[in-house]
């Protein structure tokens, strides 16, 4: 179990041993000395709050049914070290585990290889600011191997009088979303970090100028363009406002790996509110609509695309999304946007675009929505496309898998509304034949 606190600040002001160490850190706008210390490993604490890990950490704690608590329960601490070095957790019979994961066992290599390369980050009570993706693997090696070797490591301590949370943030921000970014933070986890620091320079997420304007001061921050942190803000803000939409404020974890979606939503958005304001709310409601169905990110840009260069398929398309919404929710009714079941697994440095399974969205019509999606995606490409035999091969692909089965016999005999839908979209296709009937005669 993790030491007290008044037992940790002891152990440091009694053991910490001093070095001819110094390391130069950016506070307050400025570089500035500081000394480094040798301090015992059982005086340090993980981080709880770390930024690292705050949407997988709201995840666990609503498996598990409570907040984390490592200064009161063992296993608890567990779970803090298990979301900072493994991948694809779960919970069983009331703990969280996962299965270690590539970037671990590559710290780990390399501090049994090189030992430590830079100091801690710590506050006079032993918390960890930065560092506790090492001092995690510290403690599991600890356990597995013995401390031979690991009862000691470099740190700065950070003292509240002259380092407050306000500048403290503005460090740890700094150094982890430049520092091996990959590894340091999963994409929702870099929008909150992102999305804490625009906070901190009073943002309004609703003025396009204030969003330029702090796009331009956190750009040196995380070493991006200014254009790629506007996009990251603007993602921030539909994430948030999606959220509100399905009535779960604040509730990151449930978008985990949704990174690229509202990147492309943030995109199209940021044109629309300068150049389309009165088509706003019908865009948004088609765009919530194809996150809540499944879609990925290119259906987002196909969505995007259509709207500028096709808009009367646009058009339909959101008629069509409104009308299957009211026809299933009414007016009582709202989707429920659920927690996924697992955190599943990590980003590896080569798949930027990669992302889980699509957020889980119950007591909505994703089949009906997201066939609709499909059918105007799918028209908007083939409108693109000038081959007259490809168009009609492909038609006559789809045509010739109904042919000799009993498919279309069967779906207009099953009970599930879509009887009326199915035998009108045929008699489309036979008037379509019969009216270009003298083309082949």
């Amino acid at each position: 179990m993790t030491r007290p606190e008044s037992d940790r600040i002891r152990l440091i002001n009694d053991r910490a041993r001093e070095t001819d160490i110094k390391v130069r850190l950016w506070v307050h706008d400025s570089w500035t000395s500081f000394d480094v210390r040798r301090v015992p490993v059982d005086a340090l604490v993980l981080n709880v709050d770390n930024r690292r890990f705050r949407a997988e950490r709201l995840w666990a704690e609503e498996m598990l049914g409570r907040s984390l608590d490592p200064e009161n329960r063992p296993e608890d601490e567990r779970c803090i070290e298990s979301l900072l070095l493994d991948k694809g957790h779960r919970v069983v019979d009331g703990v969280l585990v996962g299965r270690p994961s590539a970037a671990y066992e590559a710290l780990k290599n390399d501090w049994l290889r090189r030992h430590q390369e830079t100091p801690f980050w710590i506050r006079p009570d032993g918390t960890v600011r930065n560092g506790n993706r090492r001092l995690a693997m510290i403690q599991r090696l600890q356990r597995e191997s013995g401390d031979s070797g690991l009862q000691w490591v470099e740190a700065v301590l950070l003292d509240p009088g002259d380092i407050d949370e306000a500048a403290l943030l503005e460090m740890e921000q700094r150094e982890q979303l430049t520092e091996n970014f990959k590894v340091r933070y999963n994409d929702i986890d870099y929008l909150l970090a992102l999305r804490e620091a625009a906070e901190i320079r009073d943002i309004d997420w609703f003025d396009s100028i204030s969003i330029n304007q702090v796009s331009g001061e956190l750009q040196t921050m995380v070493e991006k363009s200014r254009k790629e942190v506007e996009r990251d803000l603007y993602a921030i803000k539909y994430m948030d406002l999606f959220l509100e939409d399905s009535k779960r404020i604040g509730q990151y974890h449930r978008l985990l790996r949704q990174l690229e979606v509202f990147r492309d939503i943030g995109r199209m958005m940021f044109t629309i509110e300068a150049d389309y304001p009165t088509d706003y709310a019908r865009v948004l409601q088609v765009l919530f609509a194809a996150v809540r169905a499944g879609k990925r990110y290119q259906d987002i840009r196909q969505i995007r695309q259509m709207f500028f260069k096709s808009r009367s398929r646009f058009d339909a398309l959101a008629d069509d999304v409104i009308e299957i919404e009211e026809n299933f929710f009414g007016t009582d009714q709202e989707p429920a946007l659920n927690t996924p079941a697992a955190t599943g697994p990590e980003l590896s440095e080569n798949e930027e675009g990669f992302e889980e399974p699509p957020v889980d969205v119950s007591n909505y019509p994703k089949g009906t929505v997201g066939r609709a999606i499909d059918v105007a995606i799918d028209g908007y490409a083939a409108s693109k496309t000038e081959d007259v035999l490809l168009i009609l091969s492909e038609v006559l692909n789809r045509l010739e898998v109904l042919e000799g089965s009993d498919r279309m016999a069967t779906a207009l005999a099953q009970p599930n509304g879509q009887t009326d839908k199915i035998r009108g979209a045929l008699t489309e296709i036979v008037s379509w034949a019969e009216k270009h009937q003298d083309l082949i005669e």
